[in-house]
């Protein structure tokens, strides 16, 4: 008894952040008996370990919200080494489309992310060709002061 989290092969740190699966040994010792619980917490595996940037976001209480949203209300993540911890929830959720929608916002998360790099990496450009000019500009005008 296991929900697959769909996932990408990554291998390396600068590759895509994804789920690999359930920790079946995480779960309860009662499933599939008549104690199993309703809801329970579940453990899954990512495929590289979480970034202090990427763990912010995937813990912040508007992900909660956003599931609630779709219809997953109750449900926490937390980040724990290479396991998030998914809390409030059961296999079946995961199967019916909580998996999913976990899986689309960890590709949000990281698009944000990737995003937001993209832009201090371009106003890091900008200040050094600022820099350059200014430079230049000085060198400039001390070049134009003689001593005769």
């Amino acid at each position: 008894m296991s929900a697959t989290i769909p996932t990408r092969p990554p291998t390396t740190d600068d590759a895509a952040l994804s789920l690999r699966g359930v920790l079946e040994t995480s779960l309860p010792r009662e499933l599939g008996t008549a104690a199993a619980p309703d809801r329970y917490k579940v453990e899954a595996v990512f495929s590289r370990r979480v970034s202090p940037q990427e763990r912010a976001r995937i813990e912040q209480p508007s992900v909660s919200q956003h599931l609630a949203d779709k219809g997953f209300p109750g449900i926490t993540l937390q980040v724990f080494d290479r396991r998030l911890v998914i809390s409030g929830a059961s296999l079946p959720m995961l199967e019916n489309g909580l998996a999913h929608e976990i899986a689309v916002m960890l590709q949000g998360i990281e698009e944000s992310i990737a995003t937001e790099r993209e832009r201090r990496a371009a106003e890091v450009d900008a200040w050094q060709l600022a820099e350059v000019e200014r430079a230049a500009a000085v060198k400039e005008e001390a070049e134009r002061v003689h001593f005769e």
